[in-house]
């Protein structure tokens, strides 16, 4: 009877719950957000992008722990994850601390999943030793693949959104308006997304607080990390000393970039047939092959049939 009474109270309590979330994520009126509090929805919608909410929770305060007891003390390596960390994307002061400690997170998670196992089915599985080293480094390696991931995603779309961004700055510049003001008229556009946009607001914000310019122009590029922004940037600051048009200057580096954005989805086309190639050997071929093949195959064995008999 206690048995019956506990698996009926796990059931309906099983129910509530999966009944409860599904209705929060489907009925717009009891979505989670509606539930946050005035105060907390304001204090955090109305953060700048040049500040962070310092304070982690959960288990991203223990694996920040965890990297900044782990972290090495050797300043050009720390240097050398903080620009990749940029260039991905991730400009928090603690990001260098979690992506540390997310890797020896992951390894020893990783390294002691085959340990694990091994105790939940009580028996000693073969080459355990070894299997959990290569795991751990596996579950070490996996966070820079991640990350090499992003940021090739990340220059992607700063590449692609780059012709539409400089046609808009120099339709702004030659309409009358600064280059500050184009470009946080740009930076700020509704409904854009890009990581381009992104940074060009910060650097927008970056002047604002009283960097200098030409300062806050190549942080832009670093943050970037694109050879072709790297090019344009220098362009700027060199139009910027001499004092020419920068309309004109706008107008160069517009018509080249959508030249180059051409040349890129023309190489794409053509190595198209040639990636075509593979799946069409491994999959088309065979039936292709066997749809040939199968009725002078078969008759081929009528033919012996018929002669051994």
């Amino acid at each position: 009877m206690l048995t019956i009474i506990a698996v009926s109270f796990v059931l309906v309590a099983g129910m509530t719950f999966a009944v409860g979330a599904l209705l929060l994520r489907l009925l717009p009126a009891l979505r989670a957000e509606r539930l946050v509090a005035p105060s907390a929805a304001v204090a955090t919608g109305d953060l700048s992008i040049l500040r962070w909410d310092r304070a982690a929770r959960g288990w991203q305060a223990v694996v920040e722990r965890v990297g900044a007891w782990v972290t090495p003390r050797d300043m050009r390596l720390v240097t050398r994850y903080r620009q990749r960390l940029v260039i991905a994307g991730f400009h928090k002061p603690s990001a260098v601390a979690f992506f540390v400690g997310g890797k020896v997170t992951v390894s020893v998670a990783l390294g002691l999943a085959y340990l694990g196992y091994s105790i939940v089915i009580q028996r000693a599985l073969p080459n355990l030793l070894l299997t959990s080293v290569v795991l751990g480094g596996l579950g070490f390696v996996l966070p820079d693949l991640w990350l090499r991931l992003r940021t090739k995603q990340r220059q992607k779309a700063v590449t692609n959104a780059l012709p539409d961004v400089l046609d808009l700055l120099m339709v702004c510049v030659e309409a009358g308006m600064g280059f500050d003001a184009a470009v946080a008229r740009v930076g700020d556009q509704p409904g854009k997304a890009s990581p381009l946009h992104e940074e060009l607001l910060r650097m927008h914000l970056e002047i604002r607080a009283g960097r200098p310019r030409e300062e806050a122009m190549r942080a832009l590029a670093d943050r970037l990390g694109t050879e072709e922004i790297r090019s344009i940037i220098g362009s700027f600051i060199q139009t910027d000393r001499l004092g020419t048009s920068l309309g004109k200057t706008l107008r160069v580096q517009a018509d080249a970039s959508r030249v180059q954005r051409r040349h890129r989805a023309e190489t794409k086309a053509q190595l198209a047939p040639l990636m075509m190639l593979v799946p069409t050997i491994l999959f088309l071929l065979p039936s292709f092959m066997l749809v040939a093949a199968a009725p002078s195959f078969l008759r081929i064995l009528q033919i012996m049939g018929s002669i051994g008999k």
